[in-house]
């Protein structure tokens, strides 16, 4: 007699477990549950089984091979697409040619099969259905039948209220061949749902029989624990690997459990596991082949899978840990979490009760986790990097977490406080602010929506009205998946790095209070933002020389919101505009293909030098950050347009001061040394060259992307501002932009990345500050080395693990020399460092 197993199913429920492999193959104290399904029927006498494949069916096929191991048979039949449970059974019709059991390859069983088939053939049935009693039968599928055994009724997952007996449909039948004609081929067909209604329609022979032994369904993480635990003291007939020692505690060949480890309870631990010293296994604990429990560990409750980590101290609860995944020293892993294969929980994190991490993600350490993580890559202990806060949208930027991220902000300030929330023109903008509003409503915050506009326009908004704070969405200009949430004060500036941890605190601790409905808040909608905005730029500049020039400029706006604004403050200025990419198209972020921004800015050069423009110009989509075109239609890079603001603005105003972070170019220093200026350095980070221009009351700021900052008009990035500032300068110096260009000292600016662990980064700073102690050194950010004609700065990257290695001067073989040696020092320095902690 033949068996055919069914193994095709996906486990999507029991997600991350099956997102790598077939639900089948889910090891069940050490052995996959399809195992333990051939054994069961080799012990019934069945050696010839055919097994139906089709989600990641391969890797049941190369596990398996032809069952000579086992000491049986196997031969598969594959589904190009679903078929359903009888459609698969159909495409294996040619490999039977009897009376054949059916049974499914997940769930786990003891069931009596020879009984099964002792009453088929006792009855001549035609298909006969293996029944199990069941507490709670509203996940399965009830069966209702007569005293003899004769199906009367299906009920396919019914209500309490349709629950007219206990006995559920296991996926075992025994069946005729004949019962294969009901089936239609190369169609999708469901024994449950089709082939035995059909046959109950026709009065065929169908009969059921409530079989002797345990059966569990394997479709949730808690039916899996479960499985686990009865297997262990003894609830279903399986074969365990390993020597039994004592009532339910097998141990494997191989295993190493050290003398001051204590285990109590059921407990398995495969070949060469290991349990280091004063580790408590506190059963039922399956602890599989070659995992590792470090010293000091707590495992409760939990199944580890085969070459998992689990550092020091770590502390799980019915958690299932899954291939290969690392967990480091002192994590907490609470109730019904799942951590994927390959995953890493960094130290000191929290993963919290019935999140599931799905494979391959890195959590950063002291992270706690709220909520499941399925497509981001990392889990981050911050909320802000050195961009700011970022996300791909819907996957880290969630609806849910957004709402809780305007909750946490609103309950940083007093219960009624006004704050402000804007956006930028893109779909997935306009779903976190929503979100954010609710949340911020919540913690009863007064919101004020300005709806669309420019940050610049946020921040100069928020300065002068009575809000104590905003919030800017922006999409991100280089990937639309990902957005930007920009948190400003109450002077529109960035948050600094002790705002941010303020706000990063509440919202990790979830420390936010929650009013009660009568105090939550209206919105308001305010008027006259723009025009207030265009009023404060026109007086801030004196354009009567720009007008009487009436100047030519190509402004490529990139769809962004700089369109609502900008033209206005053109035609004031009375200066020829030619509009590229303005207003809002709807296919500009709806398109699956990404926009290419170099492309269009070339694009944007071209024209500018074909219309015969004084000025080109490209405007993020946010209104921050501007690119510059000369009259020859040249494109300036991020480095020449530091130099050439900072050299028209000394020019037209000397002696006054410029920022800019320690990054920026070499040939920098020597335009304000030219112009008699003052050059301050700031961090490499959004907040600290705005809030170092405001309190030095600089002439101008620059970030190095294309951002600029003018204090006396708005301590904010200001693309629309800049391009007017620019114009005035260039008319008042009497020159255009090219030849301006060629005034720039000439220089060269290289970098180079250095990858290095987290753990270690500190320790290699160190060492790199005291290598060159002696040199004339400048640690504003980084450590950064000056010579007689440049300088070579190395700088820890505040998001990776890794180093960035910046030489700039005027001499490019020295430059070049200066990064080869720098880069080669400091990846010896990692080398070193991590060595020692590797070993």
């Amino acid at each position: 007699m033949k068996a055919v197993v069914m193994a095709g199913g996906e486990g999507s429920r029991l997600r991350p477990l099956t997102s790598r492999r077939p639900k089948p193959l889910v090891p069940v104290v050490g052995r996959p549950c399809l195992e333990h399904v051939l054994r069961l029927l080799r012990r019934h006498g069945i050696t010839e089984v055919v097994i139906t494949l089709q989600y990641l069916g391969a890797s049941i096929r190369n596990y398996f091979g032809d069952g000579s191991e086992l000491g049986m048979h196997l031969e598969y039949a594959v589904e190009d697409r679903p078929l359903g449970t009888a459609g698969s059974v159909k495409n294996a019709a040619q490999l039977l040619d009897g009376t054949f059991l059916v049974i499914s390859g997940d769930a786990l069983t003891d069931i009596d099969l020879s009984q099964a088939l002792a009453f088929h053939r006792e009855r001549k049935s035609r298909a006969t259905i293996v029944l199990s009693k069941v507490g709670n039968p509203l996940e399965y599928g009830v069966v209702v039948t007569g005293a003899d055994g004769r199906i009367e009724r299906f009920l396919e997952k019914p209500s309490w209220g349709e629950v007219f007996s206990d006995q559920v449909n296991t996926g075992i039948y025994v069946i005729e061949p004949e019962v294969l004609d009901y089936i239609p081929a190369d169609q999708s067909c469901d024994w449950s749902q089709d082939v035995f209604p059909e046959m109950l329609r026709r009065q065929d022979s169908l009969w059921a029989v409530v079989g002797r032994g345990y059966w569990c369904d394997i479709g949730s993480i808690q039916s899996y624990l479960q499985a686990n635990w009865d297997a262990l003291e003894g609830r279903v007939q399986c074969e365990i690997a390993g020597r039994r020692v004592g009532d339910s505690q097998w141990v494997s060949e191989g295993a190493e459990v050290a003398a001051s480890a204590h285990i109590e309870g059921p407990v398995f631990i495969g070949r060469d596991a290991v349990v280091g010293a004063e580790a408590f296994l506190n059963g039922p604990v399956v602890l599989d082949r070659f995992a590792v429990v470090s010293g000091g560990a707590k495992i409760s409750s939990s199944v580890i899978w085969p070459q998992a980590y689990l550092g020091e101290r770590s502390r799980l609860r019915q958690a299932v840990v899954c291939s290969a995944a690392t967990i480091k020293p002192d994590v907490l892993l609470d109730d019904g979490s799942v951590i994927g294969d390959d995953c890493t929980i960094g130290s000191g994190s929290v993963v919290e009760q019935g999140v599931r991490i799905w494979p391959g993600k890195d959590i950063e350490p002291g992270s706690t986790v709220h909520e499941s993580v399925i497509w981001a890559g990392t889990w981050r202990s911050a909320l802000f990097g050195s961009a700011g806060l970022t996300g791909l949208i819907n996957v880290q930027l969630t609806p849910e977490w957004c709402a809780r991220l305007g909750a946490a902000w609103a309950a940083t300030h007093p219960r009624g406080a006004e704050l402000a929330i804007c956006r930028d023109r893109s779909p997935g903008s306009r779903m976190i602010k929503r979100a954010m509003i609710s949340g911020m409503l919540s913690a009863g915050a007064a919101v004020v929506d300005l709806s669309e506009l420019p940050v610049p326009v946020t921040c100069h908004y928020t300065r002068d009205s009575a809000v104590v704070g905003s919030v800017h969405i922006v999409a991100s200009p280089l990937d639309p998946r990902s957005a930007d949430i920009e948190v400003l004060d109450e002077q529109g500036m960035a948050l600094d790095r002790r705002q941010e941890r303020k706000l990063e605190n509440t919202f990790f601790r979830e420390d936010f209070r929650r009013v009660v409905p009568r105090e939550i808040s209206g919105i308001a909608y305010p008027e006259g933002v723009h025009s207030s905005y265009v009023r404060a730029v026109l007086g801030g500049l004196d354009l009567d020389r720009v007008r009487a020039a009436h100047p030519r400029v190509l402004i490529d706006f990139g769809f962004g919101s700089a369109s609502m604004v900008l033209p206005q403050l053109l035609h004031e200025a009375q200066i020829q505009t030619i509009s590229l990419r303005s207003g809002f198209e709807e296919e500009a972020f709806a398109s699956p293909v990404p926009r290419d921004p170099d492309e269009e800015l070339q694009q944007a050069a071209s024209i500018t030098k074909t219309v015969s423009a004084a000025v080109g110009a490209r405007i993020d989509p946010a209104g921050q950050r501007l690119y510059l075109i000369d009259d020859e239609g040249q494109v300036f890079d991020h480095q020449d347009a530091i130099c050439l603001l900072a050299m028209m603005s000394l020019r037209a105003h000397p002696g006054s001061t410029v920022v800019a972070p320690v990054s920026a170019p070499w040939m920098l220093e020597r335009v304000v040394a030219q112009t008699e200026g003052r050059l301050l350095p700031a961090k490499a980070d959004i907040a600290s060259v705005i809030r170092l221009a405001a309190r030095s009351g600089a002439a101008l700021g620059a970030d190095g992307t294309g951002g600029f900052v003018w204090p006396a008009h708005l301590a904010a990035y200001d693309a629309m501002f800049t391009l007017l500032a620019a114009l005035q300068l260039m008319v008042e110096l009497g020159e255009g932009l090219s030849q301006l260009r060629r005034q720039l000292p000439v220089g060269f600016h290289l970098q180079r990345e250095v990858a290095c662990p987290w753990d270690v980064k500190g320790e290699v700073m160190r060492l790199m500050v005291e290598a060159h102690r002696q040199d004339r050194v400048d640690l504003t950010d980084g450590l950064k080395v000056r010579r007689d004609d440049g300088f070579t700065l190395v700088l820890p990257d505040a998001d990776a693990p890794r180093y960035k290695v910046i030489s700039s001067g005027a001499d490019p073989v020295a430059a070049e020399r200066s990064l080869e040696d720098f880069t080669a020092e400091l990846r010896a320095t990692v080398q070193g460092s991590v060595g020692p902690a590797a070993s």
